[in-house]
């Protein structure tokens, strides 16, 4: 945990009206986004994971609720403005740190689309870039048979039909994935019959590995691929 600090990010919130302004910034530590194509100064969030106090906390989930909008930056990413767009979903909770009397607030807003996420939209936000990670995830959310060895073969072949995009993030390395359970389903057979994919001599049911939320949420890329080894 040494420097963490320098892992976080930030929200901005400015509220404009007749007669007062509204401005203040909150710790970001996870942030999911994705640049509107035609205009690159502005993007869709889909996770935002904000700390701060009561007042902030509750400004911030009426904003959500009102799909106002906030500048987000943070390591990696330029100060950008974005939005949850309408219908968001937020959660509350606290955080008690031994030096506080009082708890600082925690929210977690998600996009409608994310929230949402099947198998028929064709679009699927993930929170972590590594191959194992996403085979897996598609393979969950699809009904895919497989194996989990065959995670680095399915990633080129997401490269190679151009269906995996990298998105903005803080506290992660999230890409986006395009393509249906079909297209999918099309590439591994091509790949059992060239023999690229093979499945285990024994029969017997397949043991995927299992990662927690509590991994997901605060390892890299890197780390992910490590504990899914």
């Amino acid at each position: 945990m040494k420097n963490a600090h320098l892992r976080f990010g930030g929200l901005t919130y400015l509220k404009r009206t007749e007669k007062t302004t509204t401005t203040f910034k909150l710790r970001l530590d996870r942030f999911i986004g994705e640049v509107l194509p035609d205009q690159p100064r502005r993007a869709k969030a889909h996770f935002i994971s904000v700390i701060g106090g009561d007042t902030q906390i509750a400004a911030v989930n009426a904003a959500v609720s009102m799909d106002e909008r906030f500048e987000i930056e943070g390591p990696g990413v330029a100060p950008i403005s974005v939005s949850l767009d309408r219908n968001a979903q937020t959660t509350k909770g606290s955080v008690q740190l031994s030096d506080r009397k009082k708890p600082l607030r925690h929210l977690i807003g998600i996009s409608e689309e994310m929230a949402a996420s099947s198998a028929t939209s064709g679009r699927t936000v993930l929170a972590h870039s590594s191959p194992q990670f996403v085979w897996m995830s598609l393979a969950q959310i699809h009904g895919l048979p497989g194996m989990p060895e065959w995670a680095d073969w399915f990633h080129r072949q997401l490269e190679a039909h151009k269906a995996i995009l990298p998105l903005l993030g803080v506290g992660g390395d999230p890409v986006l994935v395009k393509g249906h359970k079909e297209a999918f389903l099309s590439w591994l057979s091509q790949g059992v019959r060239s023999g690229d994919l093979t499945f285990p001599n024994a029969a017997g049911p397949v043991e995927w590995p299992r990662l927690s939320l509590d991994e997901i949420s605060t390892c890299t890329g890197d780390d992910v691929s490590k504990s899914l080894a």
